[in-house]
């Protein structure tokens, strides 16, 4: 077991000897890649990547490691939005898993119905490409043995660790003497997990699981009915978006209402989002995935504030999402040709509610006028919100050499490369 335990905090997501990531900006003559706001979460999509998944597989892998290493911003009582951009149907498809509150709040405290889970089931079942196993099980793999705290998570816990200690169970788990490089373990969280990897995301909300969460949720003083959790639907559908370009060949995509595809519009039309640069993901994070076929995964995800509603369901490790004016405030931004099916932008941002317009910002920047993208990051300075983003200004299938993969540089993110052949 201590083997075990040492192998897991010195190479958290099972990575192959021998392949490590880069940061920064990288590009080549076969690309793929991926961004996340936190860097374990990053290094779990490249190696779904490498080992035969699509973007969706490497996107919601990613969305579980979230789960675990920066669950105050992407936990599993999220909210947000996810836009696929399939290079075989050329088309784009929206997953909205838009913030609905609980029946009753408990003790005074309004939160979320998660349905995040629900999402990203019906993500892999339309486009999906390896086994939904292997989606989920670097996460609860970190969750069970203890991953080191990422710098992204010292962050949050030095800014809002504090708002948790009304909750036993997450001053127990988030508590203590919690730094950068601490080993950090949540058994119930592992067994959550355990359950979504074995028997699917549907037992989350209408199984087994689902009435043991509703259970739990009343002890608590509060009320989440199993019709209710049934009742929650993420939106599968159009991307909202406007056409450009020569004879408006491109599209951009953002998120349809209730979420806010209309900043992201905004930014991609050169209106800079007001705010300065966050020193903490304040409850947002954005993740993105590209593979070597041109599909493109960008999703945005919500707990409405810093740690969301700053309670864990007994039993279960989840850490419940708050249903605040700002949780439906995100949207990612995809950027294809749907005549040809070719990609050329991915982006999604966290660390502010803002952060939806800060990324059109980016996309405008990169494709319309042309800069590289990490001289836009660098430039931008995080100035809204940050943003992760891939970019493929010639097409990924006819220029991967123009490709380029970056974090934003005053974010604690990773953005890696992952050549498929």
């Amino acid at each position: 077991m201590a083997t075990q335990d040492a192998s897991n905090a010195s190479n958290p997501s099972g990575r192959s000897v021998g392949r490590s990531g880069l940061s920064g900006v990288f590009s080549g003559s076969l690309f793929a890649a991926v961004s996340a706001d936190e860097s374990r979460a990053a290094e779990v999509g490249r190696e779904i990547l490498l080992n035969g998944g699509n973007a969706v597989d490497a996107a919601i892998a990613m969305y579980f490691t979230l789960a675990v290493t920066l669950p105050s911003a992407g936990g599993l009582g999220a909210s947000g939005a996810c836009i696929v951009h399939n290079s075989k149907t050329m088309a784009g498809e929206s997953f909205v898993f838009a913030p609905v509150a609980a029946p009753v709040a408990v003790n005074g405290v309004s939160f979320m119905i998660p349905t995040s889970v629900r999402a990203m089931t019906l993500m892999h079942v339309r486009h999906g490409q390896g086994r939904w196993e292997q989606s989920v099980a670097a996460a609860e793999r970190m969750a069970r043995f203890g991953v080191p705290v990422s710098r992204a998570l010292a962050r949050d816990l030095q800014a809002g660790g504090a708002l948790l200690g009304a909750d036993r169970e997450a001053q127990r788990i988030f508590g203590g003497a919690l730094a950068e490089g601490s080993n950090l373990v949540q058994a119930e969280l592992a067994g959550t997990l355990g359950v979504i990897r074995s028997r699917g995301g549907v037992d989350f909300f209408q199984g087994t699981f689902a009435r043991t969460l509703s259970d739990q949720i009343s002890q608590m003083g509060g009320s989440l009915p199993l019709d209710a959790l049934r009742r929650a639907v993420p939106q599968a559908g159009p991307p909202a978006g406007e056409n450009f370009g020569v004879f408006g060949r491109q599209r951009i995509y953002v998120a349809p209402p209730p979420m806010a595809g209309g900043a992201a519009l905004a930014g991609w039309r050169g209106q800079a989002p007001s705010g300065g640069t966050p020193t903490d993901s304040g409850g947002f994070a954005g993740l993105v995935a590209v593979d070597s076929k041109a599909n493109a995964v960008a999703c945005s995800l919500s707990m409405g504030q810093l740690f969301g509603a700053r309670m864990v369901v007994p039993g279960t490790g989840i850490l419940l999402g708050a249903p605040t004016p700002e949780a439906a405030s995100v949207s990612p931004v995809i950027i294809a040709y749907p005549g040809n099916g070719e990609f050329i932008f991915a982006g999604a941002g966290g660390g502010a509610p803002t952060a939806a317009q800060a990324t059109g910002i980016v996309a405008r920047a990169t494709i319309e006028a042309g800069q590289n993208l990490a001289t836009v990051l660098a430039q931008r300075r995080g100035q809204g919100g940050f943003v992760n983003a891939i970019a493929c200004p010639s097409g990924l299938r006819g220029g991967a050499v123009t490709c380029q993969g970056a974090i934003d540089p005053a974010g604690a993110g990773l953005a890696l490369s992952a050549v498929q052949r």
